[in-house]
């Protein structure tokens, strides 16, 4: 479930954008990848780099967490691209990684670029809060603390 409102006048990209992050991601549909991405869609966050991996990508975080919302938090367009932070708030209900169902609620922080060209979405970069998703599903498992400068 997207949370963000569209309002009449963003432009064209950043509705392109919104529209995929519900479509694909928060109603967890990868058929729909195709009516967004170019032919020649480069994915430098998921592998293979291309539609099927980021279809995968789809695939594998619908399989492990259900309920998911993707909060769009902040949104800023400059020339062909288009950076959105966002909050995923789920429910972790199947495995992920190596990590059976726990059953705990998860609330995490990513970024993703896109590049548009043409209407369509032919770049795109995410960065995950992972050390903090980890941390949610095995609140054992020790991460490193914050670099401190003496």
């Amino acid at each position: 479930m997207l949370t963000t409102i569209i309002p009449p006048h963003v432009s064209p990209n950043v509705r392109l954008v919104k529209t995929f992050m519900q479509s694909v991601w928060s109603d967890m549909n990868p058929d729909l990848l195709g009516q967004f991405v170019s032919a020649s869609f480069v994915d430098h966050a998921y592998s293979p780099a291309d539609k099927a991996g980021h279809a995968n990508m789809v695939k594998i975080f619908s399989g492990a967490f259900s309920q998911a919302k993707h909060i769009i938090e902040q949104c800023t367009e400059q020339d062909d691209r288009v950076v959105i932070r966002l909050r995923i708030k789920a429910l972790h209900t199947g495995q992920f990684r190596d990590i059976a169902a726990t059953g705990n609620t998860i609330d995490v922080t990513q970024y993703r670029t896109f590049r548009i060209a043409e209407g369509q979405i032919v770049e795109h970069w995410a960065l995950f809060d992972t050390a903090s998703l980890l941390r949610q599903l095995q609140p054992t498992v020790v991460v490193a603390g914050t670099c401190t400068i003496k």
